[in-house]
Protein backbone atom coordinates (compact mmCIF):
# COMPACT_ATOMS: atom_id res chain seq x y z
CA UNK A 1 0.00 0.00 0.00
CA UNK A 2 1.30 3.49 -0.95
CA UNK A 3 2.00 6.24 1.50
CA UNK A 4 -0.64 8.04 0.27
CA UNK A 5 -3.66 5.32 0.67
CA UNK A 6 -2.41 4.73 3.86
CA UNK A 7 -2.76 8.40 4.75
CA UNK A 8 -6.10 8.82 3.19
CA UNK A 9 -7.15 5.53 5.33
CA UNK A 10 -5.77 7.08 8.38
CA UNK A 11 -7.35 10.26 7.07
CA UNK A 12 -10.51 8.33 6.65
CA UNK A 13 -10.47 6.89 10.23
CA UNK A 14 -10.01 10.24 12.20
CA UNK A 15 -12.62 12.01 10.33
CA UNK A 16 -15.36 8.71 11.06
CA UNK A 17 -14.16 8.89 14.85
CA UNK A 18 -13.12 12.27 15.74
CA UNK A 19 -16.68 13.35 16.83
CA UNK A 20 -17.27 10.05 18.49
CA UNK A 21 -13.97 10.17 20.25
CA UNK A 22 -14.64 13.75 21.53
CA UNK A 23 -18.71 12.95 22.73
CA UNK A 24 -16.62 10.26 24.95
CA UNK A 25 -14.18 12.11 26.39
CA UNK A 26 -16.77 14.79 27.30
CA UNK A 27 -18.97 12.82 29.42
CA UNK A 28 -18.11 12.62 32.48
CA UNK A 29 -20.50 8.80 32.40
CA UNK A 30 -17.50 7.37 30.55
CA UNK A 31 -15.16 5.54 32.73
CA UNK A 32 -11.68 6.82 33.18
CA UNK A 33 -10.52 3.45 31.67
CA UNK A 34 -12.03 3.91 28.47
CA UNK A 35 -11.02 7.12 28.22
CA UNK A 36 -7.10 6.16 28.85
CA UNK A 37 -7.57 3.62 26.00
CA UNK A 38 -8.84 5.89 23.96
CA UNK A 39 -5.99 8.19 24.21
CA UNK A 40 -3.69 4.90 24.54
CA UNK A 41 -5.64 4.36 20.45
CA UNK A 42 -5.18 8.29 19.68
CA UNK A 43 -1.46 7.98 20.81
CA UNK A 44 -0.66 4.89 18.32
CA UNK A 45 -2.80 6.91 15.22
CA UNK A 46 -0.16 9.95 16.08
CA UNK A 47 3.08 7.24 16.04
CA UNK A 48 1.87 6.42 12.59
CA UNK A 49 1.04 9.93 11.32
CA UNK A 50 4.83 10.85 12.37
CA UNK A 51 6.02 7.57 10.50
CA UNK A 52 3.86 8.53 7.50
CA UNK A 53 4.71 11.90 7.64
CA UNK A 54 8.91 10.77 7.85
CA UNK A 55 8.47 8.43 4.39
CA UNK A 56 6.36 11.24 2.44
CA UNK A 57 9.26 13.99 3.37
CA UNK A 58 11.80 11.57 2.44
CA UNK A 59 10.48 11.28 -1.20
CA UNK A 60 10.97 14.61 -2.90
CA UNK A 61 8.31 16.55 -4.69
CA UNK A 62 5.20 15.24 -2.52
CA UNK A 63 4.45 18.73 -1.26
CA UNK A 64 1.06 18.37 -1.80
CA UNK A 65 0.81 14.85 0.67
CA UNK A 66 3.32 16.13 2.97
CA UNK A 67 0.76 19.16 3.60
CA UNK A 68 -1.90 16.67 4.43
CA UNK A 69 0.36 15.19 6.21
CA UNK A 70 0.92 17.38 8.78
CA UNK A 71 -2.52 18.21 9.28
CA UNK A 72 -3.86 15.18 9.93
CA UNK A 73 -0.75 14.76 12.64
CA UNK A 74 -1.37 18.30 13.91
CA UNK A 75 -5.17 17.49 14.13
CA UNK A 76 -4.47 13.80 15.91
CA UNK A 77 -1.75 15.47 18.18
CA UNK A 78 -5.01 18.00 19.49
CA UNK A 79 -7.41 15.13 19.75
CA UNK A 80 -5.06 13.21 21.85
CA UNK A 81 -3.99 16.18 23.82
CA UNK A 82 -8.33 17.00 24.45
CA UNK A 83 -8.82 13.19 25.59
CA UNK A 84 -5.40 13.55 27.88
CA UNK A 85 -7.10 16.73 29.61
CA UNK A 86 -10.46 15.38 30.00
CA UNK A 87 -9.13 11.98 31.90
CA UNK A 88 -8.99 12.21 35.44
CA UNK A 89 -5.89 12.22 37.84
CA UNK A 90 -7.61 11.48 40.81
CA UNK A 91 -8.21 7.58 40.84
CA UNK A 92 -9.99 6.05 43.78
CA UNK A 93 -8.49 3.06 45.45
CA UNK A 94 -9.98 1.33 48.22
CA UNK A 95 -8.18 1.93 51.51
Amino acid sequence: MTVSHRLASLKRMHDAKASEVIRLAKDANTPTRQKQVIYGCLNNMCRISAILYGEISAEPGNYDLLEEAARLDNELVQLRSYVGSQISLRVHTAA
